[in-house]
């Protein structure tokens, strides 16, 4: 049987991507799906160094060589750092930037075309690439780009919660005017999607409200009533299995006890605040109503870290696990 290979993005080159990266490839066990390393040989060389390793490369070009990736193997895509010495550790700066960028538009084509299933995405300095590239707003977006989809949304997953967002990236003042009946509604159909997609077709969802207690009957506002109400009603009334919308406060407390298996939320710190307190190193990023697999480490470049081998893998192992988990839910379809 093939391999089923996985593109690995590490990130910036100078963040604790590429030595996270790393040292979770170190310690990969044989078999499952196998990484295909997009990257440069002298980047992730440096990377290793720091564990006194070396990684052994075997190097990929196309699809079909990933697909003859050994159980032990790992492929390397070479996208070459072009400088002749590489980014200091820990700074922020517009090449290394570009070079992330690069890497992203390296594993585009293999994700759009269906070469390869899915991609798990190292972390990024969204400031850096917007130095060359300002139009850029992030991987989500750069993702739903690539895979020509136009309703897509971030879930955040630390097991056994489960958060996706109305609204991601989008400044804070503006997150009542971004949010619509319309929105809302998609939102819960790609928790749905989610939970089909998890293997859970028959979890619960759960529906924050805006505004705290839920909006207390309009005393707090009226995004409740005229936004949210209508938008979990038409939702129930296509048969899912939803309720809302509820006080943010509590419903994060419900799910942990097995009420909920996924929750609706309307902003980003809205379900990554209490995600992040319950498992930082153990959170991923999923980018849902994709047409390939995306899963990502739900932390940042660490830039204080880099170079030192103290930053934790956890979030990427889980990453990659559930990366393996949704790929073969794909495949058995």
């Amino acid at each position: 049987m093939a391999t089923v290979p996985v593109a690995l993005t590490p990130g910036d080159p100078a963040g604790i991507g590429p030595e996270i990266t790393a040292r979770f490839l170190l310690d990969l066990p044989p078999g499952g799906i196998r990484p295909v390393v997009f990257g440069d040989r002298r980047v992730m060389a440096r990377a290793a160094a720091i564990f006194g390793a070396e990684l052994p490369w075997v190097p990929v070009r196309e699809a079909a060589e990933a697909r003859r990736l050994g159980p032990s193997e790992v492929g390397l895509f070479e996208v070459p750092w072009e400088a002749p010495e590489l980014p200091e550790w820990g700074g922020m700066a517009a090449a290394s930037g570009a070079y992330a960028y690069r890497v992203l538009e390296g594993v585009a084509p293999f994700l759009a075309d269906g070469a390869l299933p899915g991609v798990v995405t190292g972390p990024i300095s969204k400031e850096a690439i917007q130095l060359t590239r300002p139009e850029f707003i992030g991987h989500t977006e750069f993702f739903a780009q690539v895979g020509k989809s136009d309703r897509f949304g971030m879930l955040l997953v630390v097991h056994p919660l489960r958060a996706i967002h109305v609204t991601a990236h989008v400044p804070f003042a503006r997150v009542p005017e971004c949010l619509t009946r319309a929105r809302i509604e998609e939102t819960i159909d790609l928790a749905a999607l989610s939970l089909r997609r998890l293997g859970e077709p028959a979890g619960a969802i759960a529906v924050c409200g805006l505004n705290p207690h839920a909006g207390e009957g309009g005393r707090f506002g009226m995004e409740e009533r005229e936004l949210i109400l209508p938008a979990v009603e038409a939702a129930r009334a296509r048969g899912l299995k939803v309720v809302g919308p509820l006080p943010p406060d509590t419903v994060f407390y419900r799910a942990l006890n097995g009420e909920f298996q996924v929750i609706v939320c309307m902003y980003h710190d809205q379900g990554h605040i209490p995600l992040k307190m319950y498992g930082f190193d153990r959170g991923v990023n999923v980018t849902v109503g994709l047409p390939f697999v995306r899963t990502s480490v739900d932390h940042g470049t660490a830039f204080e870290l880099a170079g030192t081998g103290s930053a934790s893998i956890g979030s990427l192992k889980a990453a990659w696990e559930l990366a393996g988990q949704l790929v073969a839910q794909n495949l058995s379809r």
